[in-house]
């Protein structure tokens, strides 16, 4: 992954201009979003933080996530992230959420072959973009950091439309 200082530079001088402040809910990506993000200039001004919810009951105590819901798809959906983003929202105190949950190694026992998995960003209170993501990378840490790679780029695309 090579998410380069020009790209961290360009999200940061998007949310310094605009007042944005980001919190983060990741699970697949295991706080490396989180990592990303505090690499941005500025990043003081920007990044609330985040919190890294890795199986259900932390989902569902920490962000409000229905445990029969989460439960329905092992906690990977596009339902699930934006619970999260919403909820991170409030939990951060930020204007910005940016969640991401999926699998980052296949689930043979469940049918889980090809890796994916949901981002969705939340502003002023509502869900404004949702995307799935997709990867070919083979290693937990390489799918990881594409994931992040995907989910910076929806936010830049996002940015973009402001």
């Amino acid at each position: 992954m090579n998410i380069t200082e020009i790209t961290l530079k360009e999200l940061s001088e998007y949310c310094l201009g605009r007042q944005i402040s980001i919190g983060v809910a990741e699970s697949v990506t295991a706080g490396y979003l989180q990592f990303t993000l505090s690499q941005m200039p500025q990043a003081l001004s920007i990044f609330n933080g985040g919190i890294t919810t890795y199986n259900i009951g932390q989902k569902v105590k920490h962000l409000g996530l229905d445990f029969i819901q989460g439960l329905s798809c092992n906690c990977v959906s596009k339902t699930t992230a934006e619970v999260m983003a919403l909820q991170v929202c409030n939990l951060l105190n930020s204007k910005m959420g940016i969640a991401v949950t999926g699998y980052a190694s296949p689930v043979p026992e469940q049918n889980i072959i090809e890796l994916h998995a949901y981002m969705a960003i939340a502003f002023n209170h509502k869900i404004v973009h949702t995307h799935q993501l997709f990867t070919k990378e083979n290693s937990p840490a390489e799918v990881q950091k594409d994931y992040v790679k995907q989910v910076i780029t929806e936010m830049l695309v996002y940015f973009t439309k402001l």
